[in-house]
C-alpha cells in the first residue's frame, strides 16, 4: 500500500514526505470526477489506481551529511531566517526550459496563461478580482495595461522598451494562498541577475526547480539551490518526462543530492504537467503558503507590537546634571553631535560600496562590448546591472538606517538596542512621510542616452501609500514601502537608451565604451547626490523623534 503524498502536520512544522524514496508522483483525480481548474482538493491519500509507485531503484551513495545540515528545506520558511513580515508569500519557478516551466505553472493554474513576456522579464501571477495582464516599465508612472489578445501573440506587445516584469492577474482559487513567479533562463542571467532572483526567492518564500528536456543541473544550478536553502526558502523538485531517463529519476536525484545535500528532504514530483496530474504539487504548495502567511503575519505583529501603545523613554542622559529638571545644553549638544557623527559614519560606508560596485560594472561592461553581446546588447546588460545595483543600494540604506538607530538607542536609552528598533524606525518613517524634508527622497533615477538622470519622486496614491507605483514599475519583483524607514530606490536607463540613433545600438566600440562611461559617471554623480539627501533626512527625522524623547519621555509628539 502507497503511503500518503501529503503528511497531515498540524503546527508550524515543515512539511516533508514521511517516507524517504525515489521520489513521489503527481497524484491524478479519481477516474469519472475531474478537478475543476481552480478547486482546491482535500489533502487526501490518492485514489486507488491514480498512482502507480516506481519501481524500487538503488540510488548512488551520496556524501555524509552533518546533522545539523539535515534539516528539511521546508522548514527555512518557518525557522531558520527571519522571513520579511509584510510581504505575501509566493512560489519562484525556475530551472529547465521556458516550455517546461511555463507547461508547470499552466498546469498549477489548470489553464494555459494568455501572455509570452519577453524572456529576460519576469512573470508574475497573482489573484485579483477580474483578469488584467500588465507591464512594468521604469520611467512609467503606471504600468501598461496589455490586451489579452495582443499578449497572446508575444510579439504584439508594442512597448517602448522591455517590462521589468509582466504581472497576470487571475481570479484562481490557488492565487488566493500565493502567487506564482517565472523566471528568466538561469543561462541568460549574469551574477547581477542572478542576485536579483536570489533576491526574489528570498521575498517569495519558495522555490520550484524544474528539470526539463536539455542539460542537466550545472553549477550555476546548484549555486542558486544552495543559495536558496540558506536564504531560508522551501525547495520543491519537478521532473517533467523530458527529464526523465530509462533509469527514471534516480540519476537526477544521485547527482542533486551529491551537489547540494542540504536538498536531502525536499519533496520530489514526477510526471506529465497538465491541471491534472499535478494535484500533488498544488497541495504541498497551499499548505506550504498557508503556514508561512501565518508565521509571517505572527512576525510581524510581533514586529510592531507597541507602536501604537503609548511609549515613555526616560534615560539619564535625558535629565539635567541633578537628575531633576530638563535636560541641560551639554547633554543635548552630546546626543546630537553623536547622531552627526553616526549618520556621516553610515552615509560614508553606503557610498562607498555603492563607488566600488560602480567601478566593476564599469569594467563588466567595457568587457561585454569588445568580447560579448557588442554595443547593441549594451542597453539590456547595463540596464540589468542596475537593477541589481538598486537592491545593493536599497539594502545598504535599510542596514545604515538600522545600525543609526541602534547606536543611538544604546547610547540615550542603554537598552538592548533590538528591543527599541522597530519603534524608531516606525515613527521615523511616519515623520519622514508626515513632514518630508526639503529636498524630496526620490523612489528612483533614471538614466537617459543624453547622458542625464533624471530623479522619480514619490508621490501619494489613491490607497493613500506613498510612493507605490513610482516603485513599483522600477522592480522585477514587488518591493512594497511599509516596514523602512526610506522607501527603495530604483535604478534603470530610460527608453530612449535602446533607440538606435540615440543610443549605442548603432555605434562603433570605441563609441559605445565612451557612452557607458558618461552613463555611469552620471549615475554615480546623481547616486552620491541621492543619498546624501536620504541621510540628511534620516538625521532631521531622527533629530526631531530624540529631541522629543530627551525633552518630554514622548516620541509619538
Amino acid at each position: 500500500m502507497t503511503a500518503p503524498l501529503y503528511p497531515l502536520d498540524t503546527g508550524l512544522t515543515a512539511i516533508v514526505p514521511r517516507q524517504r524514496g525515489p521520489a513521489q508522483r503527481w497524484a491524478a483525480p479519481s477516474a469519472g470526477q475531474p478537478e475543476p481548474p481552480d478547486a482546491v482538493p482535500d489533502p487526501v491519500a490518492p485514489a486507488p489506481g491514480a498512482l502507480s509507485p516506481p519501481p524500487h531503484t538503488e540510488l548512488a551513495p551520496t556524501p555524509a551529511v552533518p546533522r545539523s545540515a539535515r534539516r528539511s528545506p521546508q522548514a527555512g520558511a518557518v525557522r531558520g531566517v527571519t522571513p520579511p513580515a509584510d510581504e505575501p508569500v509566493a512560489a519562484v519557478v525556475v530551472g529547465a526550459g521556458r516550455d517546461s516551466r511555463g507547461a508547470v505553472v499552466a498546469a498549477l493554474l489548470g489553464a494555459p496563461l494568455p501572455v509570452r513576456r519577453p524572456p529576460e522579464s519576469f512573470l508574475l501571477v497573482r489573484h485579483g478580482p477580474a483578469a488584467r495582464i500588465a507591464a512594468f516599465l521604469p520611467g512609467w508612472p503606471h504600468p501598461w495595461l496589455i490586451p489579452t489578445r495582443a499578449a497572446r501573440n508575444g510579439a504584439g506587445l508594442d512597448l517602448p522598451r522591455s517590462p521589468r516584469r509582466v504581472e497576470v492577474r487571475r481570479p484562481d482559487q490557488m492565487l488566493r494562498h500565493l502567487s506564482l513567479v517565472d523566471t528568466p533562463d538561469l543561462g541568460s542571467l549574469r551574477p547581477a541577475g542572478m542576485r536579483v532572483l536570489v533576491d526574489a526567492v528570498t521575498r517569495a518564500g519558495a522555490l520550484v526547480f524544474v528539470i526539463g528536456a536539455g542539460p542537466p543541473p550545472g553549477p550555476v544550478e546548484h549555486d542558486l539551490l544552495r543559495q536558496a536553502v540558506a536564504a531560508g526558502a522551501a525547495v520543491f523538485v519537478v521532473v517533467t518526462p523530458g527529464g526523465v531517463h530509462s533509469e527514471g529519476e534516480a540519476p537526477h536525484r544521485a547527482a542533486l543530492l551529491a551537489a547540494v545535500p542540504e536538498l536531502v528532504d525536499a519533496p520530489w514530483f514526477v510526471g506529465e504537467p497538465d491541471a491534472g496530474s499535478v494535484t500533488g504539487l498544488r497541495r504541498q504548495l497551499i499548505d506550504w503558503a498557508d503556514r508561512a502567511a501565518l508565521h509571517r503575519a505572527g512576525a510581524g505583529l510581533a514586529a510592531l507590537a507597541g507602536l501604537d501603545q503609548p511609549t515613555t523613554l526616560r534615560t539619564d542622559r535625558s535629565r539635567s546634571a541633578d537628575g531633576g529638571g530638563p535636560p541641560g545644553p551639554e547633554a543635548e549638544n552630546d546626543w546630537s553631535r553623536h547622531l552627526d557623527r553616526t549618520v556621516r559614519r553610515a552615509g560614508q560606508r553606503v557610498r562607498h560600496t555603492l563607488a566600488i560596485e560602480l567601478a566593476n560594472l564599469h569594467l563588466a561592461a567595457v568587457q561585454e562590448i569588445l568580447f560579448g553581446c557588442g554595443p547593441a546588447g549594451t542597453p539590456d546588460l547595463l540596464d540589468r546591472e542596475l537593477l541589481a545595483l538598486s537592491l545593493r543600494a536599497g539594502h545598504g540604506c535599510v542596514t545604515a538606517v538600522d545600525d543609526i538607530v541602534d547606536e543611538m538607542a544604546g547610547y540615550l536609552f542603554a537598552a538592548e538596542p533590538t528591543t527599541l528598533r522597530h519603534v524608531l524606525r516606525e515613527l521615523l518613517r511616519r515623520r519622514i512621510v508626515v513632514d518630508p524634508p526639503p529636498t524630496p527622497v526620490a523612489v528612483g533615477l533614471l538614466a537617459t542616452a543624453a547622458g542625464e538622470v533624471q530623479r522619480v519622486t514619490a508621490t501619494e496614491a489613491p490607497d493613500g501609500v506613498l510612493g507605490a507605483a513610482e516603485v513599483d514599475v522600477f522592480a522585477a519583483y514587488p518591493t512594497p514601502w511599509s516596514r523602512s524607514a526610506l522607501p527603495p530606490l530604483g535604478l534603470a536607463l530610460a527608453a530612449d537608451c535602446w533607440h538606435r540613433n540615440d543610443g549605442p545600438a548603432g555605434m562603433a566600440p570605441h563609441q559605445a565604451r565612451t557612452w557607458t562611461q558618461q552613463i555611469l559617471r552620471a549615475i554615480e554623480i546623481e547616486l552620491s547626490r541621492e543619498l546624501t539627501v536620504r541621510f540628511a533626512a534620516v538625521r532631521r527625522g531622527l533629530s526631531s523623534l530624540l529631541g522629543d524623547v530627551v525633552d518630554t519621555g514622548d516620541p509619538a509628539r
